[in-house]
């Protein structure tokens, strides 16, 4: 099988196919929760996305024996992972079904695709991170690429988009939160526990408000296909892709993937809602993942020069 050496380690063929997978399952996240807008409430769908998330993840976890021995928590971490799962998983999932009933496709998988530059952002100021100079003109370029996204909409009049977008930013800056609480606080916990336990403790929390918005009325079959196409393929099968690409090819390269996934949505959006790409959201969308880029360390500038907030 063909292998490709990238940041040191030797990439096979089939990592890069899980990598484009996992991209193009993520971006159709987007149109699935489309699908259901005026027919499920946005928390019945993270409550679905969590429950059908946890199933998935569960029974592929009693076929791979690595993750079937590691996939119960230990009692003790439970506090933490309970934690983890309001950061990462209740918090953001209800809030990007909420943004996903306003934003398109295109604008919505730009603007999730910030999490990294919160992170490093979060990261500076708690863990005192040190920034070189490329990541700093990558947090500045990221936000400013926010700014020229946002510019003309992010009013809170009728027809603005203020809360969809808060909403959606919320997302990824629970993400950073919960990115960097385990790296602070999350060693000795395995990576597959922590998503199946999040899932399952985080489908918990949401149960009772979420039987309070159930549908009363039948649901056409294209709802369906979102509801369980975003629980199995974008979350299930997305899951479990990018669990095997940082065992097998590294967390490095899995990160990346936050840059293709955009370029699924847009396409995906186009073939399926009709929604075309404008020049702001291609512009914006540039710079954003030029500054998440350099944000991350992907793209650093020559001269080392190192700063602290």
């Amino acid at each position: 099988m063909p292998r490709f050496l990238l940041d040191n380690r030797c990439v096979k063929l089939k990592n890069i196919i899980d990598f484009v997978l996992l991209s193009a399952l993520w971006g159709m996240s987007y149109v699935f929760i489309r699908l259901t807008v005026g027919y499920v409430e946005p928390i019945v769908m993270a409550e679905s996305r969590l429950v059908i998330g946890a199933l998935g993840i569960g029974i592929f976890a009693i076929f791979k024996k690595s993750w079937h021995s590691n996939i119960i928590p230990l009692k003790k971490d439970l506090p933490r992972i309970t934690l983890i799962a309001s950061l990462n998983s209740v918090i953001p999932f209800a809030l990007f079904t909420y943004a996903m009933q306003y934003l398109n496709a295109g604008m919505g998988s730009i603007l999730n695709s910030t999490s990294p530059i919160w992170t490093a952002v979060i990261g500076a100021i708690w863990l005192k991170d040190r920034l070189s100079l490329s990541r700093i003109i990558g947090l500045f370029l990221g936000f400013s690429g926010i700014v020229f996204l946002m510019w003309g909409k992010a009013h809170f009049s009728v027809g603005g988009l203020g809360l969809p977008i808060l909403a959606s930013l919320g997302v990824t800056f629970s993400y950073g939160i919960a990115t960097n609480y385990i790296k602070l606080y999350g060693q000795g916990i395995q990576p597959i526990s922590m998503a199946f336990s999040s899932m399952v403790i985080g489908s918990l929390m949401l149960a009772i408000p979420a039987l309070m918005h159930m549908p009363t009325e039948p649901l056409p079959p294209l709802v369906w296909l979102g509801i369980l196409g975003l629980g199995i393929g974008s979350t299930s099968i997305a899951y479990v892709l990018f669990y095997r690409l940082i065992e097998e090819a590294g967390p490095t390269v899995a990160i990346t993937v936050t840059f293709l996934v955009p370029v699924f949505s847009i396409l995906w959006g186009d073939i399926f809602l009709d929604e075309k790409l404008t020049w702001q959201i291609f512009i914006g969308g540039v710079i954003i993942l030029l500054g998440t880029a350099l944000a991350v360390g992907l793209l650093p500038l020559k001269k080392k020069v190192v700063l602290n907030l």
